[in-house]
């Protein structure tokens, strides 16, 4: 082997990484912006009686609302207030 072909296998190599990592890239931030997407239409659609999940798993019901926070109901005599940006779901 010679020192030139060494040197163009590197080149080559490279540019593989360098064009995988371009897709990557681009592909992840589509995922991003329709992520982004499903997330704002999410809160758009948050209603006093809605049932929401958390990020973490916890259920509960939408009691009262405003821009930054809402209570949610989780059960009886046990009402929590929360940034409405922690809810990821409606039930």
């Amino acid at each position: 082997m010679t020192a030139q072909f060494i040197i163009n296998s590197s080149l080559v190599f490279v540019g593989f990484i360098l064009l995988g990592a371009a897709f990557y890239s681009i592909v992840s931030g589509l995922q991003f912006s329709k992520r982004k997407k499903v997330i704002a239409e999410l809160h758009q659609n948050l209603a006093v009686g809605s049932e929401v999940m958390f990020s973490g798993g916890l259920t509960g019901v939408i009691t009262d609302l405003d821009e930054e926070f809402c209570r949610i109901k989780l059960a009886d005599k046990l009402v929590i207030r929360v940034s409405r940006y922690a809810i990821t779901q409606i039930l």
